[in-house]
């Protein structure tokens, strides 16, 4: 006829920052969704987006569908004086990112909730964008990027289905971008007894525009 349900905050201890790579920060770095451990932009691929947006100091940076700030915060840690916003439309990873933020002591990303493409229009101009989350909107998204983005600006996309980057590629051909594209099918070793094997992670499809 009584029953008690004890529930103990268990916070994640904080990496220690001073002893964390300048460059491909480990992904138990990062606090994620409890019942999507899994969903964030993986240590390898954030490297090579890292390299695909060809980033220079002090610019404006968007990262789209946010997720849990993993590539902003990778961005933030490179170029301290480039301004990040983080744009998320759930309230849950609007607030892992800015707790990503606090344990990783990063301040020039700023945690922006709201859905593409209706927020993009109440930030500044982008140098740089990162596109890896488009809630069904990629194309609407593109198109205000497309506005949105200053002189000589790349964005990039990191795609996980077929139909998505046939959307992206259709609206590049369109409206005559440059793009390339890069196909990154990856494995991680794991344990198996005293032994070792390779675990896939999902293929990711890198557009460059």
């Amino acid at each position: 006829p009584l029953n008690v349900v004890l529930l103990i905050r268990d916070a994640a201890k904080a990496p220690d920052v001073s002893a964390l790579p300048l460059l491909g920060l480990p992904d138990a770095s990062f606090v994620t969704f409890d019942d999507r451990p899994n969903l964030l932009t993986k240590r390898e691929v954030r490297l090579l987006v890292l390299g695909e947006l060809q980033l220079q100091p002090a610019q404006t940076v968007w990262d789209i569908g946010a997720g849990t700030g993993t590539v902003a915060i990778e961005i933030a840690r490179l170029c301290p004086k480039s301004t990040i916003y983080a744009i998320e439309k759930t309230a849950a990873g609007t607030g892992l990112i800015e707790q990503n933020c606090q344990r990783l002591q990063v301040r020039n990303v700023i945690s922006i909730y709201g859905e593409a493409p209706e927020i993009l229009y109440r930030l500044p101009a982008a140098d740089r964008i990162f596109i890896g989350g488009s809630g069904g909107k990629l194309r609407s998204i593109l198109s205000v990027c497309d506005r949105q983005l200053t002189q000589n600006g790349v964005i990039v996309l990191a795609l996980s289905t077929i139909e998505h980057l046939n959307i992206a590629l259709t609206w590049a051909e369109e409206w005559n971008w440059q793009y390339r594209l890069l196909q990154v099918n990856l494995a991680r070793s794991v344990p198996v007894a005293h032994l070792t094997r390779f675990a896939p992670l999902n293929p990711v499809t890198i557009l460059t525009l």
